[in-house]
């Protein structure tokens, strides 16, 4: 079966799919490692405040997974730069997510990150990546088409 754009559909489905898993093991890691210091310094009603702002992050970074995953489906379609625009906004959601828990991180006095948090870091970085790339191979062509379309000078 030949699927249009389907080498974009699988990275945009690989870099959503390491989003997803960046979101959630990312946002565990930072609030284990702060959450003992926060209540030190600001007291227990300030760490429901941490967490919920963490929770934000984790989303955010979930929704853009979800939503580069979407894209790719798109891609599929004769909408792609419809695909190309949601891929877009999904990996610059993900990317916000990613950057503010990377400097939450480094605020908490933590310039020498956990091994579990560099594994969850590098998941999402490299689904961004590789959904830029797909945003940038995906080809704009009819779906039946099996060839991109040339044109001819003349």
């Amino acid at each position: 079966m030949n699927i249009h754009n389907r080498t974009s559909f699988l990275l945009c489905f690989i870099g959503g799919v390491l989003l997803i898993l960046s979101a959630a093991s990312g946002t565990i890691v930072v609030i284990d490692e702060i959450i003992d210091d926060i209540a030190k310094l600001f007291g227990p009603d300030f760490v429901v405040t941490a967490e919920i702002v963490m929770g934000i992050l984790a989303v955010l970074t979930f929704l853009g997974g979800v939503g580069v995953i979407v894209g790719g489906f798109v891609f599929t379609t004769e909408r792609v730069d419809l695909g190309r625009k949601i891929v877009l906004v999904s990996v610059a959601t993900g990317v916000v997510g990613l950057l503010i828990s990377l400097v939450q991180s480094l605020m908490a006095g933590d310039p020498i990150l956990d091994l579990t948090f560099q594994i969850a870091q590098s998941l999402g970085w490299v689904g961004a990546i590789l959904s830029v790339e797909a945003r940038i191979v995906a080809e704009q062509r009819p779906v039946g088409q099996s060839e991109p379309v040339t044109q001819k000078s003349g």
